[in-house]
């Protein structure tokens, strides 16, 4: 059996596509796709399989004649390609199949393509049973499941079937799921609030294939929460760190860790020694009301710039972090609540945007059940609207509308100033307790090298970014030279930010406009009404949720 697997092609213009981080350290894309990867290492071992990657090369004329059948995973972003490659495999006779985040939230687009098996689950569990319907010689298959496989079933990713060249970092994954339920994620219902791992041993032997390969570099753990068990992942990381000495630390890591983990030395102490350089973190508000509200009181009880401090200074990482507006309980003086942390803490990459309610969460139940969720909210973004930072409001707020999207702008602006964006840079970068590894191979070494020289001439060449690039540039290197390599990691990521908030900003303001011409109460009207299309039985399920909000933590320098 010959089995092409599709990863469609990601829509460049979006806050989670970095083409601008790519087009500075010269590579394709940012990260192979690990879901469709584990599938590969699913399927039978004397099957043929190809996979494409259509970020790094388009879908060839061959590709899809040579396939006995075509397997297609699919976010979102990607279902507008996805349904035209299962429509481009059906018109040429070959059998499909689909899986991923969106078929698994939103099967109907799919299904009215004409796909053949509609996957909608954990691939561990439906791998087999796609399998046995072909076995069977079933032509076709609705393949949903609510049954989580452990993690121990999960097999080895076939990392063996791409160029990894081609990429900036390899993600790879210890753990599904999250303990806690805050009521804005949908991690806790998708995996159903179970926090499952592997063991040391699947991924040390994840390691040993990636250095097989000749892989050297930046490895993500695209976990939601790694430390999601902190006493379990005390001897995990005790086990990495030993295998990252005796291999002379090829690789550096990255993953999303929760704020609380500043309260435990041990565990940062454990952090730094296996390599972590970068952590996503929620903070999502100052506001200690606003996150009870949110039933996340895992981030009250203590300073969030003295958690942040400890994450620089002992566990020698930076932190990348996601801020909420419009959440219920909060402050009315939230935009100053929010600029003041972000200067205290000292977290340069700061990612603000409107709470949106995911279909499927507790926040977007409750406030379908309080009449204040945007019927549309529960089916798809607005059009044009590519992500949750520029889809603005989609349900009625505690505080009046304008005054949330204007205090979104005014955070963003604020972060993204030129000026403060690089003060705070250095600030960290000053700061690192760090362990600098830029040269795991001569090629990653000459990488990082054509990034820096390409960034500096950028950077030169913007009126608001010469000064304050170099001259935090220099604050460091002759402060603190270890930090360098996450102040050049920074002041990449900024370079990509730039082009995207304008397109933010007017989307905001469009939104913002049509409450000024409306009033705000005519406006909420409009939006609050049932669609004429909705079915009498009650709401629909939902067909289309923003992309997520897990952001690639990447380091353009992944020495």
């Amino acid at each position: 059996m010959k089995a092409l697997l599709v990863w469609p092609k990601f829509d460049s213009f979006t806050f989670w596509n970095f083409e601008k981080v790519c087009d500075l350290a010269g590579v394709k894309y940012m990260t192979p796709p690990l879901g469709l990867l584990t599938v590969a290492a699913l399927l039978p071992k004397d099957w043929e399989l190809r996979v494409v990657d259509e970020n790094v090369h388009p879908l060839a004329p061959g590709d899809i004649p040579w396939a006995d059948i075509v397997l297609v995973s699919s976010k979102i972003v990607h279902r507008g390609r996805a349904l035209e490659v299962i429509r481009e495999a059906k018109a040429a006779g070959k059998r499909t199949a689909v899986g991923g985040p969106d078929p698994s939230m939103s099967p109907d687009p799919y299904l009215a393509a004409g796909v053949d098996f509609l996957c909608a689950g954990e691939g561990e569990i439906l791998v087999p049973r796609l399998l046995e319907a072909l076995a069977r010689g079933d032509a076709k298959g609705d393949l949903r499941t609510r049954e989580l496989p452990e993690m121990t079933d999960s097999p080895v990713p076939r990392f063996d079937l791409i160029d990894h060249r081609d990429y900036l970092y390899v993600g790879m994954q210890y753990s599904r799921g999250c303990p806690y339920h805050c009521e804005f994620c949908n991690v806790i219902d998708l995996f159903q609030n179970r926090y499952r791992t592997k063991t040391l041993e699947q991924v040390l032997a994840e390691f040993e294939l990636l250095y097989s390969l000749g892989y050297r570099g930046q490895l993500d753990f695209f976990d939601d929460n790694l430390v999601g068990n902190m006493k379990r992942a005390k001897p995990f990381l005790e086990g990495i760190a030993k295998w990252l000495e005796e291999h002379r630390y090829p690789f550096q890591l990255s993953t999303s860790v929760t704020l609380n983990v500043a309260k435990d030395p041990e565990l940062l102490d454990l952090l730094r020694r296996a390599r972590f350089k970068y952590f996503l973190v929620g903070i999502e508000t100052p506001d200690e009301a606003a996150l009870a509200r949110a039933q996340k009181p895992h981030n009250t009880g203590f300073s969030i710039a003295e958690a942040a401090d400890e994450i620089y200074t002992r566990a020698g990482a930076t932190i990348h972090s996601g801020f909420l507006l419009g959440l219920d309980g909060e402050a009315r003086d939230i935009r100053d609540r929010v600029i003041r942390c972000i200067e205290e803490a000292k977290i340069p990459w700061v990612m603000a945007g409107m709470v949106y309610p995911l279909p499927g969460t507790q926040l977007s139940k409750r406030l379908d059940r309080e009449g204040r969720l945007f019927p549309n909210a529960r089916y798809e973004l607005p059009q044009g609207v590519r992500d949750q930072i520029s889809a603005g409001l989609q349900f009625k707020p505690e505080r009046p509308a304008l005054d949330v999207l204007d205090d979104l702008v005014a955070v963003m602006k604020h972060s993204f100033d030129a000026e403060k964006y690089f003060r705070r840079c250095s600030a960290v970068a000053l700061r690192l307790n760090t362990i600098p590894n830029m040269v795991p191979s001569w090629r990653i070494f000459f990488r990082n090298l054509r990034t820096v020289v390409r960034l500096s001439w950028l950077m030169t060449g913007g009126d608001d970014t010469r000064r304050p690039y170099w001259r935090e540039l220099l604050r460091v290197v002759f402060g603190n030279p270890r930090g360098v390599e996450a102040f050049v990691t920074l002041a990449v990521l900024f370079a990509h930010f730039r082009t995207m908030v304008p397109y933010a900003y007017e989307q905001l303001a469009k939104q913002r406009k049509t409450i000024e011409t409306l009033g705000e109460e005519a406006w909420l009207e409009q939006n609050l009404r049932e669609p004429a299309d909705a079915p009498a039985s009650g709401p629909r399920p939902p067909t289309e949720a923003p992309a997520p909000t897990r952001l690639p933590l990447a380091s353009p320098l992944a020495g």
